[in-house]
């Protein structure tokens, strides 16, 4: 006869409060990771802002490169959950590719710093932890719509999924940049990106017979 053993009260309180000290530590993080960046981030000054002992951070995390990870993998997943609220069943390549940038320059003017860091020091997660960094996540989503698309007919076949997906992303992140450098307007990047990328990959319709 197997016998089933709940859980106590106190074993879930603990597991309550663990959750929520590795929320509060990876709050901490993420804000001074905007803030200074990689470099300059130590972990005695993410548990200080997080008010814990230095031992509690090693409880949670290895090291401050696991800190940093744990960083990226927020930032991307709360940009994809955007986009899939904000991206509608039926719109074209471009329409949804614009909500994506939309949602990722909203994202960028109310947390600011962090796509930032995000992006400038994924050098310090790349090759150990291949897929790891903010641009590989986001690459490796677009990669999955593009081979979507390409299976529907939507886009052209005569591309690797990923390697245009990682050629996108980096497109955008510079794109993005100049534009605000050179005082372009939110519109008209928007405009021009889209247009550009959806040039790129939708496959041209044939000419109607008349």
């Amino acid at each position: 006869m197997s016998v089933e053993i709940a859980s106590s009260p106190q074993v879930d309180r603990q597991q309550r409060r663990k959750a929520e000290t590795r929320q509060r530590l990876l709050d901490a993080a993420s804000g001074l990771f905007a803030q200074r960046g990689f470099e300059a981030t130590r972990p005695q000054d993410i548990a200080r802002q997080a008010d814990v002992a230095i031992g509690t951070f090693y409880l949670h995390f290895a090291d401050r490169r696991e800190a940093f990870v744990a960083f990226t993998a927020r930032a991307a997943e709360e940009l994809m959950e955007r986009a899939r609220q904000r991206v509608r069943e039926g719109e074209s390549f471009e329409e949804r590719l614009r909500s994506y940038l939309e949602c990722l320059l909203d994202y960028t003017e109310e947390k600011p710093g962090v796509l930032r860091a995000a992006f400038a020091d994924e050098a310090v997660i790349g090759g150990e932890s291949e897929g790891a960094s903010l641009r590989a996540r986001l690459a490796a989503a677009l990669a999955r719509g593009i081979e979507a698309g390409m299976q529907q007919g939507e886009f052209r076949c005569d591309y690797d999924p990923l390697l245009c997906a990682h050629a996108i992303v980096g497109l955008i992140q510079q794109a993005l940049q100049h534009g605000h450098h050179r005082d372009l307007g939110r519109a008209v990047v928007l405009d021009q990106v889209t247009r550009f990328c959806g040039r790129a990959l939708v496959r041209p319709h044939p000419p109607s017979e008349s």
